[in-house]
């Protein structure tokens, strides 16, 4: 297999499109629907969704509000109202009866996280959610890592450590990421309830709107570094990940959430060769 489609499918990611964070806020029905429509049929290689949450301590115990979709062959990133729609952000067929819960659970669809554990905690306890066809960045950055392997890396540092941004680039991306944590950060004077606030201001926004759409970058410099070995591995561990997330003593925060999964701490020896010649 050659590297050729990848790149191809990522022409669309420029500096001057992140910047620019086009966005399409969906809090109606008809609009659910409608999205399924454009979700429908995409290609699964590379990966066309990009997904995140965001919420008031988003875990069962807490809120789903926003859910971030950025689609890579359209270039556009789709904010859901969760807050508003409830459930039948979930339940609500497109014109051909598919749901976004149908495409949330398809292992045919792949979608692409960044440590999927709070997302699937969140979505499984409060919509029976049982996520399929996740690939979880966090885990693909561990599995390429030539250098000690006992701690996970935040989104924050993968971006700094692994994407090349021009210093304008990165510059309108800590704005924004500043513009928006002033607003739910407490130690920053905001609070966590602008999440459930309608409308939703346009800095949080643009918020959910940047990391999302970074995504693609991330997965793009860890999958062509990805050797057969890990894919498995890590393939393996996403689905324990979800398996935990799931179970009534999941561990939401703390300390364990920021260590290796068991045994790649010492697994170096699994050297990644380039996946594709």
């Amino acid at each position: 297999m050659t590297v050729e489609p990848i790149i191809s499918g990522f022409a669309r990611i420029t500096e001057e499109s992140i910047r620019e964070s086009s966005y399409v806020f969906i809090d109606t029905n008809d609009g659910i629907a409608n999205l399924i429509d454009y979700l429908d049929g995409l290609p699964a290689w590379p990966p066309s969704l990009y997904v995140d949450l965001e919420g008031v301590n988003l875990s069962r115990n807490g809120t789903i509000s926003v859910i971030q979709i950025y689609v890579l062959p359209l270039d556009m990133t789709y904010l859901i109202d969760v807050c508003t729609l409830q459930e039948e952000t979930f339940s609500q067929p497109s014109a051909m009866g598919r749901t976004l819960k149908d495409i949330f659970e398809s292992p045919s669809v792949p979608k692409v996280f960044f440590d999927v554990r709070s997302d699937s905690d969140a979505l499984y306890g409060h919509f029976g959610i049982n996520l399929g066809g996740v690939q979880d960045v966090q885990l693909m950055e561990l599995a390429t890592r030539n250098f000690p392997k006992d701690l996970v890396h935040g989104l924050e540092k993968c971006i700094d450590r692994d994407i090349s941004m021009s210093s304008s680039e990165k510059q309108a991306w800590k704005i924004r990421k500043e513009n928006g944590r002033k607003l739910f950060a407490p130690g920053q004077g905001g609070s966590y309830e602008i999440w459930n606030t309608r409308p939703l201001p346009a800095d949080i926004m643009q918020y959910c709107v940047q990391d999302v759409k970074i995504l693609p970058r991330l997965w793009q410099r860890y999958r062509r570094s990805m050797s057969d070995r890990w894919s498995v591995v890590v393939k393996n561990e996403i689905e324990s990940r979800i398996i935990d997330s799931q179970s009534p003593d999941y561990i939401e925060k703390g300390r364990l959430r920021t260590l290796a999964p068991c045994g790649w701490e010492h697994s170096l020896s699994l050297r990644n060769r380039t996946r594709w010649a």
